[in-house]
Formats: structure tokens, sequence, C-alpha cells
């Protein structure tokens, strides 16, 4: 019996593949696991469609990741924090701090997407904002006191 695979089965093949199972096999084990359905011609042309819009929603993405990329580089993010007289702050400037500031700048980046040492005192220093599908843009953190 041809079934296909709903998920990986390390024995037969990663999700999506069509192979040839015994029927006592894809009738006791497969289907109850939800592992693979059978492979008719609707359910071939359904598993094409799907991957079709999936490709569709992955190239989206990259052309929107590309855009952030590009509106991202070179960005100057300023964030005014609590610093004594001398320039040293209260508290640390994080990544993570770095990357909720760049979401209120109206920017859709991830909470860990930036990349920096901890800031301790006042200046300006250079982050890399990691985007989905592999971009990467440089941003300027400037550090100001409050």
């Amino acid at each position: 019996m041809k079934v296909i695979l709903l998920k990986e089965v390390k024995t037969l093949g990663k999700e999506g593949a069509v192979v040839e199972v015994s029927d006592g096999y894809a009738m006791n084990f497969l289907f109850p696991q939800n592992a693979a359905i059978q492979a008719t011609a609707e359910a071939i042309r359904r598993m094409k469609d799907q991957e079709a819009a999936k490709e569709r929603v992955q190239k989206k993405g990259m052309k929107v990741a590309a855009v952030l990329a590009q509106k991202l580089e070179g960005f100057e993010l300023v964030l005014q924090e609590k610093a004594n007289e001398a320039g040293v702050l209260y508290a640390a400037v994080t990544g993570k701090m770095a990357a909720k500031a760049l979401r209120k700048a109206g920017f859709d980046v991830e909470e860990g997407a930036v990349r920096m040492e901890p800031v301790k005192e006042t200046g300006e220093r250079r982050a890399s904002v990691s985007l989905p599908h592999g971009f990467e843009a440089e941003i300027l953190v400037k550090v100001e006191k409050k």
C-alpha cells in the first residue's frame, strides 16, 4: 500500500514522502499514530497544493525580511537610561531591551534578535540584528543619560 507520511518516521522517510509499506503496517501502526494517510490521487494533489502554499508564504516572508533588513541597516536607536554623573548606567542595556525599543519604533523584530554586549555606560555601540531567512542588519545603539 502506498502512503504519504504526515510526519517523519525513522525507518521510512521524512514528512511528505510517498512510500510503499505493507497493509498491516499501515493499518496497525501508521494510521492509528496519524503518521501517514493512504496515497490516493486526491491526497497527493492536496499535498502538492499545501507544499506550493508553504513555498509562497516562505517567499513572501523572505521579501518582508529583506525589506526590514534594508530599513534597519544603519538605523540609530536612542535609549535614555538612568546614569550617574560619570555616565555609568545603573542597569546595563541588553540586546533584549534594544529589541523591545525597536518594536516600539515600529520594527517587527523578535525578542532575542539583537546581539550586542551589555552596555554599562553612556555612548554609542554597534549591534547586529538577526532576522528570519538569514538576513542581518547592523544598527547603532546610542545610550544617553535620562
